[in-house]
């Protein structure tokens, strides 16, 4: 009917208007190297107000778990663009530098260690060279400041996958083999 037409017409426009505005965006969007300041970490209780409420009145460990859980959340889900890759890792870093073992346990237990190795290995596919391999390394040295048994577990369950990645990592660079045989020559 006539009515259905004109509703139809109406969503088409919408759908029209909001493709647009979603294309002048992306297509306006353009991001400089070289006037690229690092992104700065916001707690994760500033970065998710709504949690503020329960963050007073649920217990130390019920709230420290719950940030975890939102900034290994956080972190698993930051792909691209790169900054939003680094201020997920350097808010991890915050939360995982202390020494409580116990608090490190929990984070294996929560997977931060799978976590940060898939960040690792897209982070060394991009640019091996990269800040950002070495933040994720940092926090992967934090993490694994667990207990013992919880280490073992931990590297148990992703070391096959591992071993390689930081042979890698550690191996010189081809160039280096090649100066050293132009060394040897001379």
């Amino acid at each position: 009917s006539w009515q259905q037409t004109i509703v139809i017409d109406e969503v088409t426009q919408n759908l029209n208007l909001t493709r647009r505005s979603h294309y002048s965006i992306i297509n306006n969007f353009k991001m400089d190297a070289s006037t690229f300041d690092p992104p700065t970490t916001v707690p994760a209780a500033e970065y998710y107000p709504e949690l503020n409420d329960s963050i007073i009145q649920a217990d130390e460990g019920e709230n420290q778990t719950d940030i975890l859980k939102l900034v290994l959340y956080d972190l698993n889900s930051a792909i691209a663009p790169r900054d939003i890759r680094l201020m997920a890792i350097r808010s991890a870093i915050d939360e995982f530098d202390h020494h409580d073992e116990l608090l490190h346990d929990e984070e294996l237990e929560l997977r931060a260690d799978h976590i940060l190795f898939q960040k690792l290995a897209y982070a060394l596919m991009m640019d091996p060279g990269s800040d950002e391999v070495g933040y994720i390394c940092s926090a992967m040295e934090m993490v694994y400041r667990a207990s013992k048994m919880r280490l073992a577990k931990s590297f148990h369950d992703i070391s096959e996958a591992l071993l390689p990645v930081f042979v890698d990592m550690i191996r010189p660079p081809p160039s280096w083999e090649y100066n050293r045989e132009i060394r040897k020559q001379k």
